[in-house]
């Protein structure tokens, strides 16, 4: 069956489409908070092959006076494909749960009928049941510092509390990745250096209101006090703290000069040793133990290694005064 309706108009080249959708196709592209998303427990789902909520170019042509046309238009085109797409991503990633927010790509698509098509993929943020953290040590009542977990609450009912350590620092998220992307056009886009700001802080805003959503079905506190608490680690090389662009700037400058820009991301910024040094000291006072889960092997932070190890795990500590 041909993808294409009767007379609908082919298009097979981005910059055959409106300035405007051209744009926001290009820069959305960058900005997708890929760590962010795993930072509340999310993920963008990766298809098993193809990509089942495919939009033709065709479909995205119009004259839109200005990008948040652009940006709804692609939106409304999804939503009128998306149901087939996603019963696939259900068979490739059981009880998933869909949020209305997608990671864009490019993508050409084979028809028997149509022949190629040039278009984009729109890949969905979810919530899914896995976690990379070892999750069964945690218990109702705990006091999570972090929203690693927050699919784990969502999908298995834990009754658990959440302290969202980077709630008041999406400003500097935001400023950070407008940044980075910005340079890295500028140094190594040699055609058309298309990454727009005020277009990804757009998308970027859209994607913190869908997680605004989510932390509703949740209890997330204010204050770090309680019996136990519990810390999901995260890698990080970074040393001393600051606002999110200066730390990317000086603590992965390394990357930046090699191109590697893929590598810079905001959240193992913000988990640099000054910033994890003093939350440490901000839960010892307040709780009675500390449960860390890791996504690698278990080690004791150097701050903590004064405490008792009450029990340990390949993936866990957890540690009592």
């Amino acid at each position: 069956m041909a993808l294409l309706k009767r007379g609908e108009k082919k298009i097979f080249h981005i910059d055959s489409l409106n300035q405007h959708m051209r744009e926001v196709i290009k820069t959305v592209m960058d900005v997708n908070l890929n760590d962010v998303a795993k930072y509340y427990g999310l993920r963008y789902l990766s298809p098993k092959f193809g990509e089942p909520i495919f939009v033709p170019y065709g479909r995205l042509d119009g004259n839109f006076k200005k990008f948040e046309d652009a940006f709804e238009k692609i939106y409304d085109e999804i939503e009128k494909v998306k149901e087939d797409g996603l019963k696939k991503y259900l068979e490739w990633y059981p009880n998933s749960q869909f949020l209305n927010h997608y990671r864009i790509v490019f993508y050409s698509y084979t028809d028997l009928e149509d022949g190629v098509l040039y278009g984009i993929g729109a890949e969905p943020l979810a919530v899914t049941p896995n976690s990379s953290y070892p999750v069964d040590k945690v218990l109702d009542g705990d006091v999570v510092v972090g929203m690693q977990l927050l699919n784990v609450a969502l999908t298995k009912g834990l009754k658990i509390k959440f302290f969202d350590i980077i709630a008041n620092r999406r400003d500097e998220i935001i400023e950070a990745y407008n940044w980075l992307y910005t340079e890295f056009h500028a140094k190594y886009d040699t055609k058309d250096k298309v990454f727009l700001t005020d277009i990804a802080t757009y998308y970027m805003v859209k994607f913190f209101k869908v997680v605004d959503e989510l932390k509703k079905k949740v209890e997330v506190i204010e204050n770090l006090k309680g019996k136990r608490v519990v810390i999901p680690m995260i890698e990080s090389r970074a040393k001393r703290d600051g606002r999110v662009k200066e730390i990317m700037e000086i603590e992965f400058a390394d990357y930046i000069d090699q191109g590697n820009y893929y590598k810079v991301e905001a959240i193992p910024s913000i988990y640099n040793k000054d910033f994890v040094g003093k939350l440490f000291k901000q839960v010892l006072n307040n709780f009675d133990e500390i449960l860390l889960l890791f996504e690698r092997k278990a080690t004791v932070p150097d701050e903590l290694v004064d405490l008792i190890v009450k029990e340990r795990g390949d993936r866990y500590l957890l540690l009592t005064k």
